[in-house]
């Protein structure tokens, strides 16, 4: 038996606002995983160039392993999505979708406006990428939860969280979940994911992940990225960098696993 030691990043990516600071520091960071929300294309991207691709530059920049679904589209734009990635130095031997909420096409004003009168209901879902080294298989798990504003509890964000729950109960191998859940730590969907996986966030240091400098919630702030692991996984590390890759901050963890 052999301890394997293992980084993985979690960061909601806006849009692809900051993508060449995003990359130069995932690089940086040398992670084994790379859980991210908010992976999008076309007039989605807060990006320069409309017409990119946020993950296939995501794959060539970072050189991993990815896997990604798109599931909300914008108005009369079908070349425009919205979705989860996952990135791995592990070969990715699977992937499955959960699908959590099916919505309608969007604007980026409903999106986006201060309203918010939709953003609880677009689509959402739980993307799953099945990892092989060595023979030893690991699931990493990327989630965007159900949005509300402020961050709180309602049957719809509960609803969600307890398909992920049951999802993970399934699982058969050891599992890490990243994910910007918008729900704060003391919430019922926190806490129930929490009763099947170690919320590492629990002894983060860090009470705020949303980014105070410009998210447009700030001043106030809250926080609502994670990452979750299974039993099998010991804490090593885990912190909250202060860097503006995103609206967001990331969350950045190492880990050990005994195989």
């Amino acid at each position: 038996m052999s301890t394997l030691k293992i980084k993985v990043v979690q960061i909601n990516i806006y849009k692809g606002r900051y993508f060449k600071e995003l990359v130069k520091f995932i690089k940086s960071e040398k992670p084994d995983f790379v859980t991210m929300q908010e992976v999008t294309t076309g007039n989605f991207n807060l990006y320069d160039d409309k017409n990119a691709n946020i993950f296939e530059m995501l794959v060539s920049e970072l050189g991993m392993f990815g896997v990604y679904n798109g599931d909300l589209k914008l108005k009369g734009q079908n070349s425009s999505i919205f979705g989860n990635a996952i990135f791995s130095k592990w070969k990715i031997i699977d992937k499955n979708v959960l699908v959590l909420k099916k919505f309608r096409p969007v604007t980026n004003l409903e999106l986006d406006g201060i309203s918010g009168e939709i953003r609880e209901k677009i689509d959402r879902h739980l993307l799953c990428a099945t990892t092989e080294f060595m023979g030893n298989k690991i699931d990493i798990l990327c989630w965007h939860g159900a949005w509300t504003a402020p961050p709180q509890d309602t049957n719809e964000t509960f609803r969600q969280a307890t398909m992920v729950y049951e999802y993970l109960k399934k699982l058969k191998n050891p599992f890490i979940l990243g994910g910007d859940l918008n729900a704060v730590i003391q919430s019922k969907t926190v806490s129930l994911i929490g009763t099947i996986a170690n919320n590492l966030m629990l002894v983060a240091n860090a009470k705020v992940t949303t980014n105070l400098k410009v998210h447009k919630i700030a001043p106030l702030g809250f926080l609502i990225d994670y990452i979750f692991s299974s039993e099998e996984f010991k804490l090593k590390l885990i912190n909250v960098p202060g860097v503006t890759v995103s609206d967001h901050l990331p969350v950045v963890a190492e880990l050990e696993i005994d195989l």
